[in-house]
């Protein structure tokens, strides 16, 4: 069994197959959700389930927080019950995707304990986080980062691992990476439809658009899917949009004027008012679909 003790809270998709996967690397890992069915899952498969998430911070080496929002983080860390108490000494892996000054309100709250913090948000989905193959982007003091425990657990998870610079840095560059991601797939959408419209094989479409220069990521991963409509929420359009629009909200703040920025934001906007916000991000697809009648990957 590896010496470091590892903590979640928050058991959910990335949550929940992040504990399993340390649970399956033989971290002895402690863990604790409000929903009563994801405690259940994290039990059945060997974790330990704490009463709350003060608890889950105490017995652990590594505390990581995988969370919906930056509202929820804030609460989970300065609330009442919080995570940033003087009884918790612990290192801290904030892998959220949030807002800088939630950051910034976190790390402060726990400077003042025996505890430590790094944002360390990651890129990847939930089937990544299952097996251990997720991209890490750290921020905070670089000898926590470098710290045995905390690179056990980072290492055991993350494929690629990125120290981005001071505490802050990790959270910013996750926004950057999703708001140049969401903005390539966005434009890689509109095309297909478009070749579609001009009559060109769905899967044609794909075969040379995936191999070319034109290809991304984002592309790659969804492209597939679209052909089969498959549009079950991995990375919902609500999320996409939550995170360019926590992106543009950076950018106001640093008095930057982030005009391909704000557009990403306001078509991803325009996709969730459509009625595809709980589906997965590569539903904008229908938004350039509405006026053609032979949609993308259908016969």
């Amino acid at each position: 069994m590896v010496e470091t003790t590892a903590g979640v809270v928050g058991l959910g998709k990335m949550g929940g197959n992040m504990a399993k996967h340390l649970l399956d690397e033989g971290f002895e890992v402690y863990g604790h959700d409000l929903q009563p069915e994801a405690r259940e899952a994290f039990a059945d498969y060997g974790g330990i389930v704490a009463d709350s998430g003060r608890d889950v911070a105490r017995q652990s080496d590594v505390t990581i927080t995988s969370l919906p929002n930056s509202e929820i983080v804030k609460g989970v860390y300065t609330g009442e019950g919080g995570l940033a108490h003087e009884s918790v000494e612990t290192t801290f892996l904030e892998m959220s995707t949030i807002a800088p000054p939630t950051t910034e309100a976190v790390a402060e709250a726990v400077e003042g304990t025996p505890a430590e913090i790094l944002d360390a948000p990651i890129t990847g989905g939930p089937e990544n986080s299952r097996d251990g193959t997720l991209t890490g982007l750290v921020g905070g003091k670089e000898a926590v980062f470098e710290s045995e425990h905390a690179q056990n657990v980072l290492q055991a998870l993350c494929a690629e691992l990125h120290y981005a610079g001071s505490s802050g840095a990790g959270h910013a560059m996750k926004l950057l990476n999703n708001t140049m991601s969401m903005g390539n797939l966005l434009l890689a959408m509109e095309t297909v439809a478009l070749g579609a419209r001009y009559g060109i094989d769905s899967e044609r479409l794909w075969d040379i658009l995936g191999n070319a220069s034109a290809t991304s990521v984002a592309f790659e991963s969804r492209m597939p899917r679209v052909l089969e409509r498959d549009f079950e929420a991995g990375f919902s359009v609500d999320f996409a949009r939550k995170d360019v629009g926590l992106a543009v909200d950076m950018a106001d703040s640093e008095d930057f004027p982030m005009v391909m920025g704000s557009l990403v934001h306001r078509l991803y906007t325009r996709a969730s008012d459509e009625g595809f916000g709980e589906e997965d991000v590569g539903a904008v697809v229908k938004m350039f679909e509405q006026e053609l009648e032979d949609r993308v990957g259908e016969e």
